[in-house]
């Protein structure tokens, strides 16, 4: 579930992806939007039009739109589920990495002797704890983009195709 470029790559290339994985989930809602109009205008002509004749409602389409909703929170759940751990990893990194590097300044700095001392323990330790840092907050991110994606993506797989399927069987 993790992004494909988690830990790996420039931190700029590894921002991008992440940009462009939660356009891609902005995107995929809005067209979800539009796909859930459509199946709701459709079936909504159909509820209508079995009202004339009630044996129009054993339809397996009415059946559909209540099993449909289930599979997808069922695999949306079973999604999120699988990325917690992920997540839950990033955001423990990350803490343990603000911790350690909050650890080693404290106790470096208590060494010191002189403040040119100073000066050099705080140069060297912020270019390592930036280091870490960076790459620790991307991994949380990584992982929170990949999150949003794996709950989303079931339901705009069947409600896109909800929508599709409707307007071939309308035409």
């Amino acid at each position: 579930m993790a992004s494909s470029n988690a830990g790996n790559g420039h931190p700029t290339d590894r921002l991008l992806a992440v940009a462009g994985q939660f356009t891609k989930t902005g995107m995929r809602s809005n067209e979800m939007g539009v796909a859930a109009a459509q199946t709701i205008g459709y079936r909504t002509a159909m509820m209508a039009a079995a009202m004339s004749n009630p044996i129009d409602f054993a339809n397996p389409e009415f059946i559909r739109m209540g099993s449909e909703k289930v599979e997808a929170a069922v695999e949306a759940f079973h999604a999120v589920a699988t990325g917690i751990g992920e997540f839950g990893q990033a955001w423990f990194t990350m803490v343990t990495k603000q911790a350690q590097a909050a650890a080693v300044t404290i106790g470096g700095l208590a060494a010191c002797k002189n403040p040119v001392e100073i000066v050099d323990v705080q140069q060297r330790l912020l270019a390592d704890a930036m280091d870490a840092g960076i790459h620790a907050n991307l991994r949380l991110i990584e992982a929170t983009a990949a999150l949003t994606a794996a709950g989303l993506n079931p339901a705009y797989r069947k409600v896109r195709a909800n929508a599709r399927r409707l307007a071939r069987e309308q035409a």
